[in-house]
């Protein structure tokens, strides 16, 4: 991920969201998983593995003029908590087994913590006037967006034979607000502000 100081963003809009990042080794797990689940021949749009992230919270399109302000939202909850360990393990599916939406890697370990971060940003966001979904923080890594039905049953059987695997840890050491560039040969992700978790341990 590219490094921009938020006065160099670029346009006035700007799609974003604030995530955690997670590690190669994490990276490398995933991008198996994904070419197995490729061979099965469903239709799904894959994450590049260099897009996969943890993300807290999607703010969609914003002005560049709030950066700052949700940069400062973001120090405040990241001063607040010492970094902490997640694990990367398991695999499902939003949707029922013959539809699923999203294909997901889930998160272990320290959810308590997680989840607190979480509602501390959201909070924070909706207080400087962002909508942000009501509905309850399931932290996930998303690894496909199914598009059709083909193949569905097969894809479904084939994640819970991965019920079980270990993808690695993540240490989360910071907060970063992202921004999305939508390009012809895809998405790329730039970090536009990073909190470094700061409480005392």
């Amino acid at each position: 991920m590219q490094e921009l100081n938020a006065a160099d963003a670029g346009d006035d809009v700007i799609r974003s969201f604030i995530a955690i990042e997670i590690t190669d080794e994490v990276r490398a797990g995933l991008k198996a998983e994904q070419d197995t689940l490729k061979k099965i021949g469903a239709n799904v749009g894959w994450v590049a593995p260099a897009n996969i992230h943890l993300t807290l919270i999607f703010l969609g399109n914003i002005f560049q003029a709030q950066v700052d302000s949700l940069a400062r939202a973001l120090d405040e909850a990241a001063s607040q908590y010492p970094p902490f360990t997640l694990e990367v393990a398991g695999t499902g599916f939003f949707g029922s087994a013959n539809a699923p939406h999203v294909i997901w890697a889930g998160i272990k370990g320290s959810e308590s913590t997680l989840t607190d971060i979480q509602k501390q940003l959201a909070g924070a966001v909706r207080a400087l006037g962002f909508a942000v979904e009501e509905r309850e923080f399931h932290p996930h890594l998303t690894l496909g967006r199914v598009r059709s039905r083909k193949k569905a049953d097969e894809l479904t059987s084939t994640l819970a034979l991965a019920k079980n695997t270990n993808y690695g840890l993540i240490d989360v050491r910071r907060l970063l607000l992202m921004q999305s560039h939508l390009e012809h040969q895809g998405v790329r992700y730039s970090v536009l502000h990073t909190s470094p978790l700061k409480g005392a341990q």
